[in-house]
Formats: C-alpha cells, sequence, structure tokens
C-alpha cells in the first residue's frame, strides 16, 4: 500500500471510519472539516492509500494552544517567562481498526512532528502536547512525551514532548 498523508478535503470518504472510539469517529465525521475550514480551530490530516485517494484510513488533527508554565515539571521550564507557553497541541490521532498494526499510527505521528517542526520553526512554540487515553500513555511515551504531573486520575493523561526532542530524532 502506498500510503500518502496530506490535509482533509471536503469529499474525503469518512463515512466508513471506525477506530472503535466513538469520539474520535465523530469528531472525524461531524466536525474536522467545519473546524478546519469554517472556524479555523485545528487542521486535519488524513492517511490515504494511494489507490483508494478517498479513503480515510487515518488522522490527526494539530491546532495551537498554551499551558500555565506550572503545568510542566520544573526540570523543563527553568529560564522561561512566568506565563503562558504557546505549544501546538496533537488533539487527535485514529487509525481505522482495519488498518490497524500497519504502522499507520507511526506513519501519522512523524507526520504530526514534521508539521510541529516546520511550525515551530516559523512562529515559535517550546512543545507539542496531547492529552492521552490512559491506555495508550505507553505509546506516546516511547515518542518521548512526558507526562504532566497534577493530570486527573480518570480521564486523560496530559503529556508534552519538547519540540527539540522532536528535531534531534529527525535530524538522525
Amino acid at each position: 500500500m502506498a500510503l500518502v498523508i496530506r490535509r482533509l478535503e471536503e469529499h474525503d470518504e469518512v463515512e466508513n471510519f471506525d477506530c472503535g472510539d466513538e469520539a474520535l469517529d465523530n469528531y472525524l465525521k461531524r466536525h474536522a472539516w467545519t473546524n478546519q475550514e469554517k472556524i479555523s480551530i485545528g487542521v486535519s490530516y488524513v492517511a490515504l492509500d494511494a489507490n483508494a485517494p478517498r479513503t480515510v484510513l487515518g488522522y490527526f488533527t494539530l491546532a495551537m494552544a498554551s499551558v500555565p508554565r506550572d503545568a510542566f515539571p520544573k526540570k523543563y521550564v527553568r529560564g522561561f517567562p512566568p506565563y503562558d507557553l504557546p505549544l501546538i497541541l496533537l488533539a487527535r490521532l485514529a487509525v481505522d481498526r482495519r488498518f490497524a498494526g500497519r504502522g499507520l499510527g507511526h506513519a501519522l505521528i512523524s507526520e504530526a512532528f514534521r508539521i510541529s517542526l516546520h511550525a515551530a520553526g516559523e512562529i515559535g512554540c517550546r512543545c507539542i502536547v496531547t492529552d492521552a487515553y490512559r491506555d495508550r500513555v505507553g505509546w506516546y511515551a516511547r515518542y518521548g512525551f512526558v507526562p504532566i504531573e497534577g493530570a486527573s486520575e480518570s480521564g486523560p493523561q496530559k503529556m508534552f514532548l519538547d519540540i527539540r526532542t522532536v528535531r534531534a530524532a529527525l535530524q538522525r
């Protein structure tokens, strides 16, 4: 399968997308296009098979955000100004169940890193943050994401990745 990752387009086939999580499925089907094109609060990127260029196999959404400096472990923010830190939010990442286990998640997060690194160079930001489902924390940790302390015991775990880590990994 020749994989293509690009911005979501209005006529992409999303109705049959099923990652096994209703909230992630619903976002892609009902909100991603509107949020991207009509209200500009996030951009979704889709993975497609080059031979079926409209069927979405997986996706991720990026947006801008900020987090209070005190939310980060002190060792990561020494010398930073005492105000909210600008960052890139990896708001969603999902792979259709029919295509799980084929490296699509890795391809998607790698592309999210490339886009984030470019954006950081253009506008300035220090990290990528995500709200990881508890059962996916280990997956994000393999890419260098670190839990942000003080997150709630239930619900997603807020995690961050220093953009310098991404830069170093992509230079290797």
